[in-house]
């Protein structure tokens, strides 16, 4: 058995855990589901604060930071709405360098409050962007850096998962950003400022898109069956 560390702001959170995470946030506990996880020995999630520590009888050691799929929302909506760094900073009032680690995902929206979402949501849009961003924007992109997150870590227990398989806008945008995430398709709205390129590292993509042929085949269950044929078809988009 081999340990390998992961820098990061935090570690991926069980909501229950934390009072006022997004997860626990009211406008989301009517819509989202549960769903049941697929069982490893794989990884183990460290109670200490800056990392995540993986105790892994395999060699994968993900390239992609936790927060990639956020921060990339974070930086086409900053871009749209002509805010640089340091302004978006001071309207946050953190350092330009906490505004950076969103960005490049190793301070992901996962670890952050439903309250500090929904101010990063208000200034993004006041700074008038064509698009407006939707609080439930950033809140999507959180599962799914979590969703990744659990495939490529082998958490036994992930939290709640991105609704990518039900005919709601919700979902919709949901399958437009693991569409992005593992195909290089930026969703329309964030497109011309999106990066023309995946959030993740090419070896992760390669790494979930084997994971999600084992669901697809029924390797992890049933129940989880269908909704890898959903990633699965994202994944040929």
């Amino acid at each position: 058995m081999t340990a390998a560390i992961i820098t990061g702001s935090c570690n991926p959170p069980r909501p229950k855990q934390i009072k006022g995470h997004f997860l626990n946030a009211p406008s989301r506990r009517a819509s989202s589901r549960r769903r049941p996880s697929w069982k490893t020995s794989m990884t183990t999630p460290t109670q200490s604060p800056g990392r995540i520590e993986l105790l892994a009888g395999g060699d994968l050691v993900p390239a992609s930071p936790p927060g990639a799929i956020g921060g990339a929302v974070i930086n086409a909506r900053r871009h749209s709405a002509g805010l640089s760094r340091r302004q978006l900073a001071r309207e946050m009032t953190v350092g330009p360098a906490t505004v950076r680690s969103w960005e490049n995902g190793t301070s992901p929206l996962f670890c952050m409050t439903y309250d500090q979402l929904r101010r990063l949501a208000a200034v993004l849009n006041q700074g008038h962007a064509p698009a407006s961003t939707a609080l439930d924007e950033l809140l999507l992109a959180a599962q799914c850096d979590l969703l990744v997150t659990g495939m490529l870590r082998g958490f036994e227990d992930y939290a709640e998962v991105p609704p990518i398989d039900e005919p709601t806008p919700e979902g919709q945008h949901a399958r437009d950003l693991i569409r992005w995430a593992l195909t290089s398709v930026a969703p329309d709205n964030y497109c011309p400022r999106a990066a023309a390129n995946s959030p993740l590292a090419e070896q992760d993509v390669i790494a979930i898109k084997a994971r999600i042929r084992d669901l697809e085949a029924g390797r992890h269950g049933d129940q989880l069956a269908s909704y890898g044929a959903v990633l699965a078809g994202l994944a040929e988009a």
